[in-house]
């Protein structure tokens, strides 16, 4: 199914030049983010207790600019290292579009979510994310993936620490809290 991730992978352009892939660049991003975490996640903790007009429309500004660089699809950290929350109604077109009985969905590839909130993933990565990185239910995927890192949220200064959390896997995430302490410092 998947094989290792390569840490580092350069395309030969000519003699001593290469150019950097995308998944060279995200593992960069990544390499900033372990280094700050603990930094970050303490302004982070502190900025979520205060009270900043108009934080929401900021944060979805930050989301706007950050995701303009970021694809995604040429990323999938997310999908091997974390999984997203299955809701009976994501089981349910996820079931159709890939033609599936629900019962025997679950059990191959899910197990409740121990908050009781849906499903999780048995195992990551996540069965349905191809080689490529692309996932091969897109167009169903579940909402969780559809809304991660969760910037375009309601209410984002109390999640800034989930979305510190988030970062530890995700570029796009790191960006985001970068441009938080830039504007809130």
């Amino acid at each position: 199914m998947w094989s290792s991730w390569p840490r580092f992978r350069f395309h030969s352009i000519t003699g001593n030049q290469q150019k950097e892939t995308p998944v060279n660049k995200y593992e960069r991003i990544l390499e900033r983010s372990r280094a700050k975490h603990r930094d970050i996640l303490k302004k982070m903790r502190h900025l979520s207790r205060l009270k900043k007009p108009n934080f929401d429309s900021i944060v979805h500004r930050f989301h706007d600019e950050v995701f303009d660089e970021i694809d995604c699809t040429e990323c999938g950290l997310c999908c091997r290292n974390m999984g997203p929350v299955f809701r009976n109604t994501d089981i349910k077109h996820i079931c159709s579009y890939i033609g599936s009985n629900e019962k025997e969905f679950i059990a191959r590839y899910l197990v409740q979510d121990p908050d009781g909130v849906g499903y999780m993933l048995k195992e990551l990565p996540c069965p349905f994310q191809a080689d490529d990185n692309t996932c091969e239910i897109y167009d169903c995927r579940t909402l969780s993936c559809v809304n991660f890192p969760h910037t375009q949220s309601v209410n984002m200064q109390k999640k800034l620490v989930g979305l510190v959390l988030d970062s530890r896997f995700c570029p796009a995430a790191f960006l985001i809290c970068e441009k938080i302490i830039k504007e809130y410092p």
